[in-house]
């Protein structure tokens, strides 16, 4: 049977389980190799915690030292990496398998696949998102902090955990979508560059560099992730999504759209590649090599 992404098998074959070890592997050890940090810096730039990269990099180290890499990270972002890649791995996979089965063609079978996979793992991962978010965006905030997020919850209700998951929800739908389009074109362009008669099969650093071409792609949906991230923000003054939406839409006709909207697009569209190219180019590799072992 054919395979689709991490081994996730469509018709008689059925699903390849190997991904649910795979998953939170590459996952995790994406954010301790650096992920975690580069998405708390592009966070905080997005939140307007801090008014560059460098403030915030040297403020978290003169604070915190070595844990100032991982700030948010236990447990909250450690339990979110666990289960986070197991949407895209899982149902992107499963649904583009699918839909190719009923005769769609891969490139859309594997953006429309790509869109629901986000938006299932938007919701799940926006409660670990919003409690990693608090702890990022309060500058006195220890690496853990568990005592603030107590703090938040009793103050604001259970209910704050969920802060900004609808957005979260389309921001990650529209988000995986453009990665696999853009991984889609890069693919294709390697595939079409190989010599006549040469199997039609990208190389493990064709694949490594289609997931950092798809990552840096979806950056073009920066405004949405601005708008989750100072939805979920450490604020002293609980405020809806909406209000938000009015607040950042204010800032903007005084600092200009991109100056608000496209804050941090620079750690976005690193990070975006970065995790990228560990879930869709060495999540891939791993498996194939698996496989072959098999």
């Amino acid at each position: 049977p054919a395979l689709t992404t991490m081994g996730v098998g469509g018709g008689e074959g059925g699903v390849q389980w190997e991904k649910l070890v795979i998953g939170p592997v590459t996952t995790v050890g994406e954010m301790l190799m650096g992920g975690h940090w580069m998405e708390m810096l592009k966070v905080q730039r997005q939140a307007g915690t801090y008014p560059s990269y460098f403030a915030a990099a040297r403020h978290m180290w003169s604070e915190l030292g070595m844990a100032g890499f991982y700030k948010g990270f236990w447990p909250w972002g450690f339990a979110q990496g666990c289960y986070k890649g197991l949407p895209v791995l899982f149902t992107q996979g499963e649904v583009s398998s699918r839909l190719k089965a009923q005769g769609v063609d891969k490139q859309t079978a594997s953006i429309v696949a790509g869109v629901t996979a986000g938006m299932v793992q938007g919701a799940m991962i926006a409660p670990t998102q919003r409690l990693k978010t608090i702890v990022g965006t309060n500058k006195s905030a220890g690496a853990v902090s568990t005592d603030l997020i107590s703090k938040v919850i009793k103050d604001e209700g259970i209910s704050t955990v969920f802060k900004g998951t609808s957005i979260m929800v389309m921001r990650r739908g529209v988000d995986w979508g453009m990665r696999f389009y853009g991984k889609g074109i890069s693919d294709q362009f390697f595939l079409s560059q190989k010599a006549p008669g040469a199997p039609k099969k990208l190389t493990a650093t064709e694949s490594f560099l289609s997931g950092i071409f798809g990552g840096a792609f979806s950056g073009l949906n920066q405004p949405l992730d601005v708008w989750v991230a100072n939805c979920q923000k450490h604020r002293e003054v609980p405020m809806s999504a909406g209000g938000v939406l009015k607040e950042l839409i204010a800032e903007s006709r005084v600092k200009g759209f991109f100056a608000v909207f496209y804050r941090g697009i620079e750690m976005r569209i690193i990070h975006s590649s970065y995790h990228t190219a560990w879930m869709a180019g060495l999540g891939q590799y791993i498996y194939d090599v698996y496989k072959a072992l098999k």
